[in-house]
């Protein structure tokens, strides 16, 4: 031990594993905030991911105060969506019928899309 600063460690003499064994443990040494020179151990290791790592992903959710709020405000806009998507399918019956549902196809698939969006971003993808 190069630096003998601090106080042996008096306090951990109950980790030895034999009688008379003492571990090479020292404190900080003397100070105004630890005038005994002793700490309790610090067993923590750095963490080797970054703290992005841990961090969920950012998505729409996280940039309103309440989310709540704006889940149950995507659950009603889907909710009008399949009423505007069974619009068209209805339509599709008697239109279809005559040949000119070309535009409806398109809404449909449009309003499909839509939908698919929201249910990305209900499930944390956006």
């Amino acid at each position: 031990m190069a630096d003998q600063e601090g106080t042996p460690n008096v306090a951990f003499q109950n980790e030895a594993k034999y009688p008379g064994q003492t571990t090479e443990f020292r404190g900080p040494g003397v100070s105004a905030e630890n005038p005994a020179g002793a700490f309790p151990r610090d067993t923590r290791q750095p963490d080797p991911e970054p703290r992005e790592v841990h961090q969920p992903a950012s998505t729409i959710f996280h940039a309103i105060e309440n989310p709540y709020a704006l889940r149950e405000a995507l659950t009603r806009l889907e909710t009008s969506l399949d009423e505007i998507i069974g619009l068209f399918q209805a339509e599709k019956n008697t239109l279809g019928k005559e040949g000119d549902f070309a535009k409806g196809k398109q809404g449909i698939e449009l309003f499909e899309s839509w939908k698919q969006q929201l249910e990305d971003i209900k499930a944390g993808k956006r």
